[in-house]
């Protein structure tokens, strides 16, 4: 048996590429179903979001087991193995293992750190589980990978500070105002940083924004997605500023949309107003931020805290991928160990039987022995069997740490005439 996992992201094809092999909720299940039915296969976890489209399997054969993976996604797509085959990327055992913990972390994302991931892989491993397509190896390696991302995120910064010029906007205004939940904000454009910077604040908790842009219809559609917006005519946007706190705009105008005299006309000296212009070119006067209780700030400021932000989390990637190599190793360990585990616990179970029957035998030759006595004799007995195997035991997980469980395996079931050996699936299966 080996791991593998084998997909199509962000890093190795372009958009109109991912979005043919994205699994739906509604063919999911088709898709395990058919994935059941492959005889190479023991347990498998698919994982598609926006980016990534995604195998993780326990194989019976790895050569075999990946051709039929990549036959199955141009089978289930209805597309050409040509068009898919260059797009295509593989992992193979202890690397197979390091995306996984990778993945869940954050670390193979189109935005590094980013937090969404995680509950993605913790829900396509729950979704496996449910309908019976994972077992002991699979729900070891995402239980153990998703128990490691927590602790990055809470450990490392790899997540603490935004990427997009938008999430750090409202961060902006966040630092300024602290609570947004009573602030009003008028945003003006709707091209996809206006829509990001919409989401950031209704995150917030912004219950009142205004939607601006030369092209109503646009705006309403807006409207139309969320309850917290109100829409409004360009020509009124001045006229809006007395009764707001915020301004966040980013249209393609190739001037000026805040002009400074129409902004000085209806602001009130002794109100605070914060406006964040992340347009190109900018949309608002620059002579506006001079203006009293206005704090004006334009692209470049934000893009500095960006850069200095995705420093800061590649530093924390660096602490983070330590700690992902030192889980990696343990799950390694404990995967290489499968094969002597069977072999393990027939040993423990059959000292034990050895031992009951022969503390039976003991205490029926010891009637004038006091009770107290033979609690004693019982437990000095106990821990010279413990002892007895100890060594052998731990010389067997030794051996499957190198690699080696397989053939050790063998020759302590053949050394000891048990039959763990032959029954170690049984046994996998059993303590999944």
């Amino acid at each position: 048996m080996e791991i593998v996992v084998i997909g199509i992201n962000h890093k190795n094809s372009p958009l109109e590429i991912r979005e043919k092999v994205s699994f739906s909720k509604s063919n999911l299940e088709k898709a395990y179903a058919l994935l059941k039915r492959n005889a190479y296969i023991d347990e498998v976890v698919i994982l598609s979001t926006c980016n990534r489209s995604e195998i993780t399997a326990v194989v019976t054969d790895v050569d075999k087991g990946i051709s039929s993976l990549k036959t199955f996604y141009s089978h289930f797509f209805y597309l050409e193995n040509t068009l898919l085959e260059k797009h295509f990327f593989i992992n193979v055992s202890d690397h197979a293992v390091k995306h996984v913990f990778q993945l869940a972390a954050g670390l193979e994302s189109l935005v590094l750190g980013e937090d969404q991931i995680l509950g993605q892989v913790r829900q396509a491993h729950s979704y496996a589980l449910e309908i019976g397509m994972t077992g002991k190896i699979l729900n070891k390696l995402y239980r153990e990978a998703i128990t490691t991302a927590k602790r990055i995120k809470r450990e490392t910064a790899i997540s603490q500070n935004s990427l997009s010029i938008s999430s750090i906007a409202v961060k902006f205004v966040e630092q300024i105002f602290g609570d947004l939940t009573n602030k009003k904000v008028l945003v003006i454009g709707v091209g996809k940083m206006s829509r990001i910077a919409i989401e950031n604040l209704i995150y917030k908790g912004v219950k009142e924004i205004y939607v601006t842009n030369r092209t109503v219809g646009h705006a309403i559609d807006l409207s139309e997605r969320y309850k917290e917006i109100r829409v409004i005519e360009f020509q009124e946007r001045y006229k809006m500023i007395p009764n707001i706190d915020i301004i966040i705009t980013s249209t393609s105008a190739p001037h000026y949309v805040l002009k400074k005299e129409e902004v000085k006309k209806y602001h009130c000296k002794g109100d605070k107003l914060c406006i964040v212009d992340i347009a190109v070119p900018r949309d608002v006067d620059p002579e506006i931020g001079k203006l009293q209780g206005v704090s004006l700030y334009a692209l470049d400021e934000l893009k500095r805290v960006s850069i200095e932000n995705m420093e800061s989390r590649l530093e924390a990637a660096k602490e983070a991928i330590e700690m992902i190599i030192e889980e990696c190793i343990k799950f390694e360990n404990w995967y290489n160990c499968l094969p002597v585990f069977p072999v393990i616990e027939e040993i423990q179970d059959h000292s034990l039987e050895i031992l009951e029957e022969e503390m039976e035998s003991l205490m029926k030759r010891l009637d004038k022995v006091s009770t107290k006595d033979k609690e004693l004799i019982e437990i000095v007995m106990r821990s010279l069997t413990k002892k007895l195997i100890k060594r052998p035991i731990l010389n067997l997980k030794r051996a499957g740490e190198d690699r080696k469980g397989k053939l050790y395996a063998k020759i302590a079931s053949e050394l000891f005439g048990m039959n763990a050996y032959s029954c170690k699936k049984d046994w996998g299966q059993k303590n999944a």
